[in-house]
């Protein structure tokens, strides 16, 4: 299993706000296992409900995502700091997988050439790059005021 992976749901564990700010979706994780552990970890964030090991604890089915043992490790991986690498290194690994499927099912398929770029193009166009991270925007926002005051200043002076 990818040590990726398990740093990322770790790291949601951890820091919960940050599964809203992801773009990485449950169907990208290579595990089913870290997949149906995602999906909960949705579930719960959309019921209102904490993510983390004591929630976790209710989960009728608990030893089907690896028991309190898998999760608690998968806590261990935790890393705020590498998160933004952790989300694109999911996402390259997850478009790898895809672009060896889509190149397979073409060269099954006799798939014409057109065809094989149109496929790969829609895996190419979610991009980690395109999202202002939370953080990110709250220091946007905090430093507004004053940036204004100095673009005003300047003006003014010229």
């Amino acid at each position: 299993m990818s040590i990726a992976e398990k740093a990322f749901l770790g790291t949601l564990i951890k820091a919960e706000y940050l599964l809203k700010d992801t773009v990485i979706q449950p169907e990208q994780l290579e595990s089913t296992r870290h997949q149906e552990i995602m999906r909960r970890m949705i579930e719960l964030n959309q019921a209102g409900k904490n993510i983390d090991l004591i929630t976790f604890t209710t989960l009728p089915d608990l030893q089907s995502l690896g028991g309190m043992s898998y999760l608690s490790e998968l806590l261990s991986f935790a890393n705020l700091e590498k998160f933004d690498g952790m989300e694109k290194l999911i996402l390259d690994l997850w478009k790898e997988r895809e672009k060896r499927s889509i190149l397979t099912l073409a060269a099954l398929n006799d798939w014409s050439i057109a065809k094989v770029l149109t496929e790969l193009d829609k895996i190419n166009q979610l991009k980690m790059d395109d999202h202002t991270s939370l953080h990110q925007a709250l220091v946007d926002i905090y430093e507004a005021p004053w940036e204004d005051r100095i673009s005003q200043g300047n003006a003014t002076e010229s």
